[in-house]
């Protein structure tokens, strides 16, 4: 049955422009106009609509007044939505890694994109009038699909709507390995291409429930990402990109009572930068906060991944040592010193940035029981050390 009435219009164009549209609109007022996956999703999605808007140009599938508009044979019918149909998906597909894994340089995206499409295209020239044609399409239908799967299942970590692209592609992945084995075993005769190539009903409307479901999926991970990124901001330093008090706070306390009932050892170290106020008073706000840029930069160079780094205020910073003792606390302290006194900060600096220090740990200033307390003896031990500057005070009897 030929899909040659107005209802086929409504079905084929409309839905999947409402759906670009809609993607759209979240692209330029509920993210950002910068949002590289969202626009390779929405690239995808146009290339799904002309792959449904195409067999409309094929002679004797519209009313007589539209044959200005039948410029398509059968075969390049099927051809052109084959190269079409593996456009969207390698679109989707670069745009699942992009949210993963970042954007990459242009000639790759350009590779990527155009690989599996061409690949295909250049097959299906091959096997046009054999009966592996329809074989080698699903089979490269599946790989396309796979390696959406591949990527997209990372994301399930990350954002709760990658189910709904998971269990889609899975679903997918398995039918189109089973047609392309079916017709493996029990090759059709090869395609006459006598007659118009169109869609039937329950597949178009099967198509476009699986795409609203990817769409629909796609876009609440964007607001998963959305929602993250603006957690990320209310607990960062924008200027250094540590953590601040209020990101600090929750996990400060997870790792001291961990220490506590665990009974292992945790460093912590106090941080003043030596003459900032000298600083911003003689070069100017702009160089004082590239020294703050540049011994967060440090930091986050030398620190584990398990160390805890913030900007306490000002030019004061905490540094947590979870599972450190004293001497190893007073070693990064050390190395800490040597890069900055070595390293040529960007943009360059004409002064070398110092720090004072306040150090203790656990069992040195016994507070096991009160994280606030040993916040308060450390700040005591970075006092005596700023009356120097220069130097690493260790916590002692006095100070408690």
């Amino acid at each position: 049955m030929l899909l040659n009435d107005p209802i086929t219009l409504l079905l084929v164009l409309i839905p999947f422009g409402l759906m670009t549209l809609v993607m759209l609109c979240l692209s330029y007022a509920g993210i950002s106009k910068s949002n590289a996956p969202l626009h390779w999703w929405v690239a995808g999605d146009l290339f799904l609509a002309a792959y449904r808007g195409v067999p409309l140009l094929q002679a004797g599938v519209l009313d007589e007044r539209f044959s200005a508009l039948w410029v398509l044979s059968p075969t390049l019918t099927f051809l052109l939505n084959g190269l079409l149909l593996q456009l969207a998906m390698t679109a989707h597909t670069r745009a699942l890694a992009t949210l993963w894994q970042g954007p990459i340089g242009r000639v790759q995206q350009l590779r990527e994109l155009l690989a599996l499409p061409l690949l295909q295209t250049a097959g299906c020239l091959l096997l046009l009038h054999s009966s592996w044609l329809l074989p080698w399409f699903f089979l490269m239908l599946a790989l396309s699909v796979a390696r959406q799967l591949r990527l997209t299942w990372p994301l399930h970590t990350r954002f709760r709507g990658a189910w709904g692209l998971i269990f889609g592609q899975g679903v997918i992945v398995l039918f189109h390995i089973w047609n392309a084995s079916n017709l493996s075993l029990n090759p059709l005769p090869p395609l006459a291409f006598d007659e118009p190539d169109m869609f039937s009903l329950p597949a178009l409307c099967i198509d476009f429930l699986v795409s609203f479901l990817f769409t629909l999926s796609f876009a609440l991970c964007l607001q998963e990402q959305l929602r993250q990124q603006i957690t990320q901001l209310s607990i960062t330093d924008a200027l250094t990109g540590a953590l601040n008090r209020r990101g600090a706070a929750p996990i400060l306390r997870r790792e001291w009572a961990k220490a506590s009932s665990e009974r292992y050892p945790m460093a912590v170290a106090m941080i003043d930068l030596d003459h900032f106020k000298s600083i911003n008073d003689q070069f100017g706000h702009a160089l004082g906060d590239s020294a703050l840029q540049a011994f967060a930069n440090t930091v986050e160079r030398l620190k584990r991944q398990s160390d805890v780094f913030v900007r306490w205020g000002g030019e004061e910073f905490l540094l947590v040592f979870p599972r450190t003792d004293l001497e190893q606390a007073q070693a990064f302290m050390r190395r800490l010193r040597e890069a900055l006194h070595t390293q040529q900060p960007e943009p360059e600096l004409p002064f070398k940035v110092s720090f004072s220090a306040g150090l203790a740990d656990l069992e040195s200033a016994g507070k096991r029981d009160d994280f606030e307390g040993l916040l308060r003896v450390v700040d005591k031990a970075l006092y005596r050390a700023k009356q120097q500057r220069g130097g690493v005070e260790v916590v002692e009897a006095a100070d408690l």
